[in-house]
């Protein structure tokens, strides 16, 4: 997983793996993570896709098109932040306050409220449980992190407040990697294509799911970096690759597009209501 003992990945992972006796294995990133499962390093890694509040993890979804894993399932978890100080701390000292930016933007309307923290002084950093530890060796009171209750309970750190993300239903997304598909029949295909021209094709692709009746339950846009006017666009519908009618429908959408990264199919988890 991404980040250290105590983050959201590693409590995902505990959950999804709640049967088995798992060892984890931090990777300081993304990158490594993936590399990992690739390697056989590690048999499983903990993906995040996406939040419910703060939307796609971009970084993943490029490693998803670029490594192309086999996929094994889904997870969503329910994450709630805490800000976490020195033992010695009060709310009304903290000043400075470090994170992971996918737990800054889902409590960015309680940093807005404490009153002795600039704006300025808000620090990303590669992982929550990972800005505890950092914030925990300067043995400044005035600094905190954003982290789990966990993350808190393993470096002995102070819990100043919780539940802090801007709204309570606060869900993260993973796909579970692995080395080998799932043993379970796959019903959820996830690719990530590259569009030309604005994306002006892209009701020729959704039309391609829609006339042969294909659930679709994500199409998200994303201008593409040091290319212009070219956009990805992520994809999630329902059905095996391997079967018709998606085997037919993503044919279909090759040929409306520059590049199709056709990720895996797999079994998914029940949407939340």
């Amino acid at each position: 997983m991404q980040g250290e003992l105590g983050s959201n990945s590693a409590l995902a992972a505990a959950a999804h793996f709640q049967e088995e006796r798992i060892s984890i294995q931090p990777c300081p990133t993304f990158n490594e993570l993936f590399e990992a499962v690739e390697k056989g390093q590690a048999h499983y890694g903990m993906a995040p896709v996406e939040n419910s509040l703060a939307g796609s993890i971009h970084a993943v979804w490029d490693l998803l098109a670029l490594y192309k894993p086999a996929i094994v399932g889904e997870i969503y978890y329910h994450v709630r932040h805490c800000l976490i100080g020195h033992p010695g701390a009060r709310l009304e000292d903290i000043r400075y306050v470090y994170s992971h930016p996918q737990a800054l933007a889902q409590c960015g309307a309680f940093l807005l409220e404490l009153e002795n923290l600039d704006p300025n002084n808000i620090v990303e950093e590669y992982d929550t449980a990972g800005a505890v530890e950092i914030v925990r060796q300067t043995y400044k009171k005035e600094q905190a992190a954003i982290a789990s209750s966990a993350a808190a309970e393993l470096h002995q750190m102070k819990v100043l407040a919780t539940d802090i993300q801007t709204h309570e239903r606060n869900y993260t997304r993973f796909l579970v990697l692995g080395q080998r598909p799932a043993t379970t029949a796959p019903n959820k295909t996830v690719l990530v294509c590259t569009l030309d021209h604005t994306a002006a094709n892209l009701p020729q692709i959704l039309a391609a799911l829609s006339s042969r009746d294909i659930p679709l339950y994500k199409a998200e846009t994303r201008k593409l970096e040091d290319d212009p006017w070219a956009y990805l666009l992520y994809l999630e519908c329902q059905g095996d690759a391997a079967n018709a009618p998606l085997a037919a429908a993503l044919a279909a959408i090759k040929d409306a597009v520059r590049d199709l990264s056709l990720v895996a199919s797999y079994p998914a988890a029940p949407l939340l209501p």
